[in-house]
């Protein structure tokens, strides 16, 4: 990261109290950058400020934003959940519909050069052949409005019905993470304002031993090089796309996973495409 510089940046980051989002906000602080945190739990770093959140809440979100700055330069939306063990419902409102909510939010708060990054998930990778069922999410106004469209599908096995196992609520939700950004793409660019996502392979965080049945989970989920990825490398994904030395790059989806996800759609992988592998 030696030709990134974030000084004199201001920037937001969800999820900073753990897993990518924490080595997000330590690495830009390190980089120069004011740092305004936002989590459901609390941390203690060098950050700028930090705002106890609750994305599954919209009244949580507008009362976190009254804390943040009036101008800001880039989001990095890093904070996520598993949906195992929980309703797809609130999964898909804390990983899709919280983040758009307070992203949206944001954008008035933002100037030319400004930018915008998620984390998606190589969970997300159907998104191609399930535009028909995210656009009518994406085409969604409010918060509320989002909330109602997926309360109207959750028997729907292309939004968040199916069987328990298929998590739908994660893998719809990071389905919807990457359309967005390539449906936003196109009206932020009359803004110059960019967005981004990036869909991580198996990584070691403390979501990973959520997926899989068995403790070698996440490193069956993984290509030939044997080993989940690190905190760090997703985090540098993200820091580039978000910073100026990717200045003609929006709308993008990088994946991040050693080449895992080539072996899928090659048939060279331990997985099918249809499976809709839940890793994160």
């Amino acid at each position: 990261m030696n030709n990134i510089d974030y000084s004199g940046k201001t920037v937001v980051v969800t999820g900073a109290a753990s897993g990518m989002g924490r080595e997000v906000a330590e690495q830009l602080v390190a980089l120069g950058a004011e740092v305004h945190g936002l989590d459901i739990q609390q941390v203690e770093n060098d950050m700028a400020s930090f705002t106890m959140v609750n994305l599954a809440e919209e009244s949580s979100i507008d009362e976190a934003l009254t804390h943040l700055p009036t101008h800001v330069d880039s989001v990095f939306a890093c904070a996520g959940v598993s949906g195992k063990g929980m309703p797809a419902l609130l999964t898909a409102t804390i990983n899709f519909v919280g983040h758009r909510h307070l992203i949206e939010s944001l954008v008035p708060r933002m100037s030319a050069g400004g930018s915008i990054g998620l984390i998606a998930s190589m969970g997300g990778m159907g998104w191609i052949g399930n535009i028909p069922a995210v656009i009518p999410l994406l085409q969604t106004s409010s918060f509320s409005e989002a909330v109602a469209y997926l309360q109207e599908h959750e028997e729907d096995p292309a939004v968040l019905g199916g069987p328990v196992e298929a998590n739908r609520g994660y893998t719809f939700s990071k389905e919807a993470t990457v359309l967005y950004a390539k449906y936003r793409s196109w009206s932020l660019a009359a803004q110059q304002i960019r967005i981004n996502t990036v869909s991580p392979g198996a990584t070691q965080t403390p979501m990973l031993s959520q997926f899989g049945s068995s403790p070698d989970a996440g490193a069956k989920s993984v290509s030939p090089i044997g080993a989940p990825s690190t905190p760090r490398n997703q985090a540098d994904a993200l820091l580039y796309l978000n910073s100026t030395e990717a200045e003609y790059i929006s709308g993008t989806d990088l994946v991040v996973d050693y080449g895992f996800s080539g072996g899928i759609y090659t048939g060279q992988g331990a997985l099918n495409v249809e499976r809709r592998p839940s890793i994160h």
